[in-house]
């Protein structure tokens, strides 16, 4: 018995150095082959290598929560206005110390004194040094025109004295219906010249984009001339398309923060697959910082031609999240999960302003008002970009919303997760 059990321990004991041995001879044959590979084919490992060092995994680091009270003062806030309304739409502003840019002011007429109780915080002055209309869609222009009372408009643009307006060179729409009444659009048109009567300048970005008439393709929002609003190139400026969404401003905003860096946010308006191609073919774009997401979050717009090149590290998408409001397909709804499939392997800080409350028939807060701004250092408190929201700092991902109605297998959420959530609740 004793001698079986010594046989028994021997061979107990030659087993890991014979799985040693074919594991040795494994790797063994492994790189042998590959170094075959390499012989025969080096420009597979070269380009192999290559992709491994410009792999950037999606950013998982959510910005440090802000304070409200931090926001006036911060050196730069860009602040995404959340409508009070039941639609989707932009409206964006960005402060600079006593200098303030609007970008867009949307999604409805109505809206517009809920944008002006929102600027009586941060414009205390009367004086928007800049408005940019990106393109004349209802959903970025209506509110600078505003509703009528006795004749009177209340817009943006007879609220404020207006030192700049840069807006869209070319729309394929019409100032007056068949009947001869202003269009939106009209009414658009005669709210620049009351602007325009009193006091402020107007240009189309191409005018910027050239330096001509008076225009700029960069404008200074610092006395240091470190914030700069920097005007690209669209080829839509001055070439035709059937899509208005194309005809878009687009705009780079840089900050820099010290020889070594400079912080950029983009903002493209509703800018299109085709026009974003054309964006990054005529324009030396760098990785952002911050990126407003085009078109709402539409499956036609943020693709990969330009998230490839931007990478942004934080998105905002101006929308109301699952309201079909133009009796769409579901795949259309915003945000959609196109978009969703390709900006899931570039960043999780991904932001919503409103939600449709079907069964309420409104709307409710997602993260509400969005505030990207940046503090410099106090004492032990380093610099950087923080986060506030009206309504609360979750990332899309986190949120009910997408859970019942997206998946991303890049942020670990599959069908049957989706699944499994609705049949819970």
């Amino acid at each position: 018995m004793a001698k079986r059990k010594s046989n028994r321990s021997s061979d107990a004991a030659k087993r890991p150095a014979k799985l040693l041995t074919r594991i040795a001879i494994v790797l063994l044959i492994i790189v042998i082959i590959l170094l075959v590979i390499y012989l025969i084919r080096p420009d597979l490992f070269n380009r192999a290598f290559d992709q491994f060092n410009d792999y950037k995994p999606p950013a998982t680091g959510e910005l440090p929560e802000g304070d409200v009270t931090e926001i006036t003062s911060a050196e730069l806030s860009i602040h995404f206005i959340a409508p009070e309304v039941r639609a989707s739409g932009d409206c964006t502003l960005i402060k600079v110390g006593e200098t303030e840019v609007l970008i867009d002011a949307g999604p409805t007429q109505g809206n517009a004194s809920a944008i002006k109780d929102y600027l009586e915080d941060y414009c205390t002055d009367g004086v928007i040094e800049y408005v940019i209309a990106t393109h004349a869609d209802s959903d970025h222009i209506a509110g600078l025109v505003g509703t009528s009372s006795g004749g009177n408009y209340n817009g943006i643009l007879y609220s404020y004295q207006i030192g700049t307006i840069i807006q869209f060179n070319q729309t394929n729409k019409d100032d007056e219906t068949a009947s001869g009444n202003p269009t939106l659009y009209g009414r658009y048109l005669t709210a620049v010249e009351y602007a325009r009567n009193n006091g402020a300048d107007v240009y189309t970005a191409l005018d910027c984009y050239n330096s001509q008439n008076g225009a700029q393709s960069t404008y200074y929002l610092d006395d240091e001339h470190k914030i700069s609003m920097n005007i690209l190139y669209n080829y839509y400026y001055e070439n035709a398309s059937s899509d208005e969404n194309n005809y878009s401003v687009c705009m780079l905003l840089s900050q820099e923060i010290s020889a070594e860096q400079t912080n950029h946010y983009l903002f493209t308006g509703d800018l299109e697959e085709d026009g974003e191609e054309r964006l990054v073919q005529n324009n030396d774009l760098p990785e952002v910082e911050l990126y407003k997401a085009g078109h709402h979050g539409s499956k036609t717009s943020s693709n990969d031609c330009l998230l490839e090149v931007i990478k942004p590290k934080n998105v905002v998408v101006c929308c109301c999240a699952g309201y079909n409001e133009y009796d769409a397909a579901e795949e259309n709804i915003f945000p959609t999960q196109a978009f969703i499939d390709r900006i899931d392997g570039y960043t999780q800080n991904v932001y919503v302003t409103i939600m449709d409350d079907g069964a309420n028939d409104t709307f409710a807060p997602m993260n509400g008002d969005i505030v990207f701004y940046y503090k410099t250092a106090v004492g032990e408190e380093e610099a950087g970009l923080r986060l506030w929201c009206s309504q609360n700092t979750t990332v899309l991902k986190d949120t009910d919303w997408f859970k019942a109605n997206r998946t991303s297998e890049e942020w670990g959420w599959s069908q049957a997760d989706r699944d499994s959530f609705v049949s819970r609740h």
